[in-house]
């Protein structure tokens, strides 16, 4: 009886031996994707380009003389070069509202006017230069009376920048606005008001930052440097080579090109 069994148990061992060697071959070739061929296997995902932020159709500029392109070729201006910088071979909708001689108080009665809304409503990028002729009314007989009077004026401009702001928000959420910085045509020979600028900016600055869709574009760097080539004719305003610089600038920082 013993004698018949042993066969058995054999044949049962081998068949069990097989079938856990299969079991290992499979998983083998599980775990290494198997012996497909690579034209079978599926397409890398496709690479998803999104827009720049300040992708704009529209444009619309405000402030004052520097917004407003004096300086520059005629009709042209910082709007108009940026928007070539985009896109040279479709020219986007521009329009400018600056004034010359224009102060954070003019800017925001501007905004508020009635005749004024379709134009802020429709822009999705806009373009303010303002404060210049703020901080040039500065006036003052010393030191003391100088930061008196530099904390007065730069807490009103404060509060006009945030109105006009506030007000374009309530007229347009989503349009990206860029603050373009003050530079200092007169570096040498006001050295209390070149470090009050530096405070100007900082402050402009800060409430660019408070709005997630608003940027400042700081130019007194760049402009420090080459205000012989940068600044125009009357010593004051941009020369159409700064005003290509300040564009430049405005596309760097929202497209982020270097």
């Amino acid at each position: 009886m013993i004698k018949k069994i042993w066969p058995l148990i054999l044949i049962v061992s081998v068949a069990l031996m097989l079938i856990f060697v299969t079991g290992v071959i499979i998983a083998i070739t599980i775990t290494n994707g198997g012996d497909k061929n690579p034209d079978d296997l599926g397409e890398p995902a496709e690479t998803i380009e999104t827009e720049p932020i300040s992708a704009a159709n529209s444009i619309l500029v405000l402030g004052d003389s520097i917004g407003y392109g004096v300086g520059d070729e005629p009709d042209m201006g910082i709007g108009k070069r940026y928007a070539a910088l985009i896109d040279p071979d479709n020219p986007l909708t521009v329009a400018n509202l600056s004034v010359s001689g224009a102060i954070s108080a003019d800017l925001a009665a501007l905004v508020v006017a009635p005749e004024n809304a379709a134009f802020i409503s429709a822009a999705d990028l806009i373009i303010i230069s303002i404060g210049g002729n703020d901080l040039n009314r500065l006036q003052y007989q010393d030191a003391l009376s100088l930061d008196a009077a530099f904390q007065d004026i730069l807490s009103r401009y404060q509060e006009h920048l945030e109105a006009t702001i506030s007000r374009i928000r309530a007229l347009n959420p989503e349009a990206q606005i860029a603050l373009i910085g003050l530079y200092n045509p007169y570096p040498d020979q006001d050295p209390q008001k070149s470090q009050k600028l530096f405070e100007w900016n900082y402050q402009t600055q800060l409430l660019a930052a408070a709005d997630n869709k608003t940027a400042y574009i700081p130019i007194d760097d760049v402009f420090k440097y080459h205000l012989q080539t940068y600044l125009a004719a009357d010593q004051f305003h941009p020369s159409s080579i700064g005003y290509q610089v300040i564009a430049e600038d405005l596309d760097r920082i929202l497209n982020g090109i270097d």
